[in-house]
């Protein structure tokens, strides 16, 4: 004896609708965590929040992370200042007239006396110019009282 089936299974691929959603969830997911990236062979450097200005005309451009202990790392290893300052006088003389630009990511739990050992050791290297990196707002909220 055989049965009529009534309903009939649907095979379809799915629908655009769901996959877009997938995609936007993934893309929101990308944009919101792009500012925690992680520098490879440094440990974990949280950055303040700050503007997006960048810096231009400059040759070449260099990074110093200073982590959470105060600990200087260039070039993924851990210096002291002192080898941060030749490193540093190595770089800045082949720059010539454009300068070296020295990008420090300090956390946000280092001292200010630590900044400016780092600063003035950097300065007496021949960098032109120091940046503090800071991390991107993602949301700026503005309140009508209160701009």
């Amino acid at each position: 004896m055989k049965f009529r089936r009534q309903h009939q299974l649907a095979c379809s691929l799915p629908g655009a609708v769901p996959i877009a959603c997938v995609m936007f969830l993934l893309l929101f997911h990308l944009i919101t965590n792009s500012a925690v990236l992680l520098t490879k062979g440094v440990p974990l450097v949280r950055l303040p929040e700050g503007g997006g200005a960048r810096p231009e005309g400059f040759a070449d451009s260099v990074v110093v992370a200073v982590n959470e202990q105060e600990q200087i790392i260039f070039r993924n290893q851990q210096v002291n200042i002192a080898a941060l300052q030749g490193e540093l006088k190595q770089l800045a003389d082949p720059s010539g007239e454009a300068g070296l630009l020295l990008i420090l990511k300090a956390d946000r739990s280092v001292s200010n006396q630590r900044i400016m050992e780092i600063a003035h050791a950097a300065h007496a290297a021949g960098v032109r110019q120091i940046w503090l990196a800071a991390r991107p707002q993602l949301f700026h909220w503005t309140s009508e009282g209160n701009e």
